[in-house]
């Protein structure tokens, strides 16, 4: 616990939800960019989880961190429970608990700001309770509602709440069939209000079913090649683990003849919940987030291996494998010892979002928020920019590879590349959508390029960022503002008409496109008149046709 609250951070990501918590909390209702429904968001019960202390004046990142925590712990308390729970006169190996409790990779996403642990605690303890032969009609609602929530939580929740009523059916085969029937439907009841209810509010709030990231990562596009090595990578770093699956099943089988191999159908259960969700990571291409989409699976996969933990001869063999495996845990292979922190666009993210950078993106959002304070200024940022787009308040920013903007996410995938991260704005996207600045995650010193280009500009020597549509009622309140540097309109067009006298025609012919795109399409009709003389002094340029 020490270590997990030493580690404690916040990744980019999870600054897209707060941002939604905010606008809730401040009436917008829940969207990113206020009048436009978008669900950029796949955390719903955790960007809720968020916006209530928010209305209190809790700040989003104090709740996040101190939420992950107390999900991770309770995740850990509910598997030592059910360790302790499969009785029988066995001794008490809570394999699973160990692992999750000192796992590196466990510590590391209790906190980072999104919903990882909260989604493996639901799941597991969903699972687990729908699992109990003994659970009546009332746990079993209660395994039902955990269900419901781990979904609401995140979508692929629905992969464990299968599981769950498949398993909560199958453990009960002894029992009279009105009496599984009873048990199932108390279960079932839930998960069907809740779906019911999630498929009306995005289908009549937000118009789609699905959010932004099931868009831009290409969730139906199979990626087996990434998603294999994502796997793989985990459980190289994790080297323990199929080494204690290994030398579990050779003492079974060494074994075979003097004890009963006891595998029970909750085991079976718990394997194929790993699995199936394994199954569904490898199919996805796994994440850009080293670990993160495989930790809420891995307790099942624990828990497997702890119920033939059981079988294997002597409480003090399965005590020193229980040993070796939580030192082998603590003492991770290290995957990532220096930067750039990437394996096969899987990052260490953590090791991408230090205080340093939170702190430059704090700096550079205080900058734009100062200069462009009541302007109606519409944005792109990059990629690692969230918290920009969080801290600012600017009204109205879409992140660059669709994660708030369905028109981005939809774009048909050119591509594979990096899982979330192959999906862009082209220029006609940021012309038709109006976008002024691109907001760019470069961090100072700047280089000025001598002589300056025309879409450059600068924020309190912090934050840089391209000026696509140059629109005078924005630019015009800049001019005056010593901490902002930009080359005024009337420059860049003076400088345009020297170069276009000079240059061969179709040279020409792009300097007036890029004005066209640059100024005189937003400028309104008053700069008719200018652009016409522009496209005459092109014109000029053009040869002159060959006689005949």
């Amino acid at each position: 616990m020490h270590r997990a609250i030493a580690l404690a951070w916040l990744a980019d990501d999870s600054f897209i939800s707060f941002r939604y918590a905010e606008n809730l909390v401040r009436g917008h209702g829940l969207v990113y960019n206020v009048g436009e429904r978008v669900e950029g968001y796949t955390n719903l019960l955790w960007t809720l989880l968020i916006a209530a202390p928010m209305a209190l004046g809790i700040s989003p990142e104090a709740t996040a961190k101190v939420a992950g925590i107390v999900f991770w712990l309770s995740l850990v308390a509910v598997l030592g429970l059910w360790s302790r729970r499969r009785g029988d006169g066995r001794p008490f190996m809570p394999l699973a608990a160990c692992l999750v409790l000192v796992m590196p990779d466990y510590q590391t996403w209790a906190t980072g700001g999104l919903e990882t642990s909260m989604f493996a605690f639901l799941s597991v303890a969903g699972v687990l309770l729908a699992c109990r032969v003994d659970a009546g009609s009332v746990q079993m609602l209660l395994a039902g509602l955990l269900l419901a929530m781990a979904v609401a939580t995140r979508p692929d929740g629905v992969i464990f709440a299968a599981v769950g009523v498949a398993g909560g059916w199958l453990v009960r085969a002894e029992l009279p069939i009105r009496t599984r029937l009873a048990r199932s439907a108390a279960l079932i009841l839930p998960l069907v209000l809740a779906g019911t209810a999630l498929v009306v509010f995005k289908l009549s709030y937000y118009g789609d079913l699905f959010p932004t990231a099931f868009y831009s990562k290409s969730a139906l596009n199979p990626y087996y090649g990434q998603g294999l090595v994502y796997v793989c990578v985990f459980f190289l770093k994790n080297w323990i683990l199929l080494p204690l699956a290994l030398i579990i099943i050779v003492l079974l089988f060494l074994n075979r003849g003097r004890r009963a191999v006891a595998v029970g159908r909750t085991d079976l259960i718990f394997l194929a919940a790993f699995l199936g969700f394994a199954a569904y990571v490898v199919h996805s291409g796994g994440d850009f987030m080293f670990a993160r989409r495989l930790l809420p699976a891995m307790p099942f996969l624990f828990l497997a291996l702890e119920g033939l933990l059981h079988s294997v001869s002597g409480v003090r063999v399965q005590v020193a494998i229980l040993a070796v495996a939580v030192v082998g845990a603590w003492l991770p292979y290290p995957l990532y010892p220096d930067r750039p922190y990437l394996i096969r666009g899987i990052a260490d993210e953590r090791m991408f979002y230090t205080p340093e950078i939170l702190d430059l993106r704090r700096a550079q959002a205080r900058a734009a928020a100062r200069a462009l304070a009541a302007a109606p200024v519409r944005a792109i940022y990059e990629g690692s920019m969230c918290m920009f787009g969080y801290y600012s308040g600017l009204p109205y920013l879409a992140e660059s590879t669709g994660l708030t903007q369905y028109t981005l996410a939809k774009q048909p995938l050119a591509a594979r590349g990096r899982v979330g991260h192959e999906k862009s704005p082209d220029a006609e996207w940021a012309t038709r959508n109006h976008i002024h600045f691109i907001f760019l995650s470069h961090a100072p010193p700047f280089s000025l390029s001598e002589p300056r280009n025309a879409d450059e500009i600068f924020f309190e020597g912090t934050l840089m960022a391209r000026i696509w549509i140059y629109s005078d009622a924005i630019m015009d309140r800049l001019r005056d503002n010593p901490a902002v540097d930009f080359v005024p309109i009337e420059r860049t067009l003076a400088v345009a008409r020297q170069k276009i006298d000079q240059a061969p025609y179709e040279e020409a012919k792009g300097m007036y496109e890029f004005l066209e795109r640059f100024y005189f399409r937003a400028a309104g009709p008053e700069k008719q008149r200018l652009a016409d003389e522009f496209i005459r002094q092109v014109e000029a340029r053009k040869p002159a046709a060959p006689n005949r």
